[in-house]
């Protein structure tokens, strides 16, 4: 016969399904009658915005697309041209354990770009982009803490353990706005850009998290002078509060993805000379609290026979965040003879996790100038690893890698790069305890039992498990206690109790 357990309930957001996934993605263009024939592809840079994040039965959904900027010299000479192409992503990942009430944080990005000739009047655009995901859903943990009817006879054993769980996951989006000041004689056009972005801090203040962070934009401009390039790195600083449900001792956890990006020039003979930038974001917000649980470790009875059952629960006992640096430094590849650097741009690729050391590459671009006018390109791929100090039962989640600082100097016939790397990840430390689910009573099989001493006299070692001692010899913990007052260490007196 089953007895009904008494229980205590834990609301919150169980992880259901954690996925990652990369796939390429590519696009055509035809170079338009207005523009002149591709000679060479000079590179290609583009931004990643996200369009939509679904989550159905089985699967979550992303769209998103990436406008590219192609920057090519003409055939026969000329001044550089940019040539816009834009490339649909829409990356399915298989989640058979999500449904359409699931809260799902994502994650996009490019990890490799590059534009090709297919004759002088077509271009193709490759774009490797991956893809992580987490979804959560509504749950009640149920944890026993004893019987519903209390029984003088019954002994329960109860323990602690600390927990974290997901008290919220939501989103907020927002527009950052900014002005970037122009170099004097202003620009014609915007020939390329790139955004990243990067949150800074995090804090939970009253039920709300409240975060601040910087948008940089890196951009490549035409003068209005014929043949003039020139480009720039621009930084925009932001702050959010978003209301989130959560105690004092809440933590939340920020993640940022783009939902467009704006530049435009001002009008030709305007006096500020400034670039109006406006940049959509959209965060997503997992907030975590700790707490100290109690649950019912085991019973037994010295009147009846009361079997539990106990089965194994995984907890999330801590959570924290992690940061790392490194400068990694190399030499870039010329693609031609080394000139004036008009931009320096670099790109985290694959990330992978062995035990505690991420791996990561990080591929460097130099756009060079030569004095005949021409423009190409400088490479260097560098790679990096971090490695961390984590106890057993720990393991890293929600890993980026981003490029804080890049530099080059010029270094004989070609150029020195060098690359920080901030590496940000979650230390997730897991403990399984071991919990009565279930409590069987069986009156029959105690009378059919062999009826046990009255006392029986036990050598024990030190720090001896009472528990055990008073469940093996139908004890109680209280009575052991009671009746070996005074008594030598050694040889334990257990009596028999009903």
């Amino acid at each position: 016969m089953d007895t009904a357990l008494k229980k205590d309930i834990y609301e919150n957001l169980a992880l259901v399904w954690r996925g990652a996934a990369s796939r390429e993605f590519s696009a055509e263009c035809v170079v338009p009658d207005t523009m002149p024939d591709v000679g060479s592809i000079v590179d290609a840079e583009g931004v990643l915005t996200l369009r939509s994040k679904d989550t159905e039965a089985g699967s979550v959904l992303l769209a998103a697309s990436i406008s590219v900027s192609v920057l090519y010299m003409p055939d026969g000479g000329g001044t550089m041209q940019s040539l816009p192409v834009t490339v649909p992503v829409e990356l399915r990942m298989e989640a058979p354990a999500v449904d359409t009430d699931c809260r799902t944080v994502a994650q996009l990005r490019i990890r490799a770009l590059d534009a090709r000739m297919a004759n002088s009047r077509k271009i193709s655009v490759r774009a490797d982009v991956s893809a992580e995901g987490r979804s959560y859903q509504k749950r009640s943990l149920e944890i026993a803490v004893g019987m519903e009817e209390e029984s003088a006879s019954a002994q329960i054993l109860t323990s602690t353990a600390p927990m974290t769980v997901v008290s919220d996951v939501r989103e907020k989006t927002f527009v950052a706005t900014d002005e970037y000041q122009l170099p004097s004689g202003g620009a014609a056009a915007i020939l390329s850009q790139r955004v990243e972005t990067a949150v800074e801090e995090v804090k939970y203040v009253s039920g709300k998290a409240v975060f601040r962070g910087r948008v940089w934009a890196d951009l490549i401009l035409s003068g209005r002078d014929e043949g003039q390039v020139f480009a720039g790195r621009y930084e925009t600083a932001f702050s959010q509060i978003m209301e989130v449900d959560g105690e004092d001792e809440a933590s939340p956890e920020i993640t940022l993805m783009l939902t467009g990006a704006y530049f435009d020039l001002p009008e030709q003979g305007a006096e500020n000379g400034r670039i109006t930038a406006e940049l959509h974001l959209a965060a997503q917000c997992v907030c975590r609290q700790s707490k100290e649980i109690t649950y019912m470790a085991d019973i037994y009875s010295n009147r009846t026979m009361l079997t539990g059952q106990a089965e194994p629960m995984e907890l999330v006992i801590g959570v924290r965040s992690i940061s790392m640096r490194q400068t990694v430094t190399g030499s870039a590849e010329p693609a031609g003879a080394v000139g004036e650097v008009l931009a320096l741009a670099a790109r985290v690729g694959s990330i992978s996790i062995e035990e505690n050391t991420v791996k990561t590459a990080v591929s460097i671009r130099l756009i060079c100038r030569q004095q005949d006018g021409q423009s190409s390109i400088s490479r260097s791929r560098l790679s990096a690893e971090f490695t961390t100090d984590l106890p057993a039962g720990t393991e890293l989640t929600g890993v980026t890698v981003t490029v804080s600082d890049v530099y080059y100097a010029p270094s004989g016939a070609g150029l020195d790069v060098r690359a920080t790397l901030q590496m940000d990840a979650l230390a997730v430390s897991r403990q399984t305890i071991t919990c009565i689910t279930q409590v069987t009573e069986d009156a029959e099989a105690w009378a059919a039992a062999p009826p046990a001493a009255s006392v029986t006299l036990v050598r024990v070692e030190p720090n001896a498990d009472m528990w055990a001692l008073a469940r093996k010899y139908h004890s109680t913990m209280e009575a052991i206690e009671k009746a070996n007052e005074g008594r030598e260490q050694g040889l334990l007196l257990i009596p028999k109790c009903r």
